[in-house]
């Protein structure tokens, strides 16, 4: 088999709650300098909000994934 569709193939899709949405906000020139310095700066909100307990977090949800 050459290429195309297979049934199975790919990645599997999220469920809707953990779909990523886009979110703009207006942070300190400082901070986002900050931020940017340790990582992707969705990804490290994401994470400190998680880590910190800020959150209810849903049972199937992995931080950083």
């Amino acid at each position: 088999m050459r290429g195309g569709k297979r049934a199975g193939a790919g990645r599997k899709k999220k469920p809707e709650h953990l779909k990523r949405e886009i979110l703009t906000i207006r942070l300190p020139k400082w901070m986002i300098e900050q931020i940017k310095s340790k990582g992707e700066i969705g990804y490290m909100i994401e994470y400190q909000l998680g880590k910190n307990d800020f959150l209810d977090l849903p049972d199937d949800y992995d931080i950083g994934s």
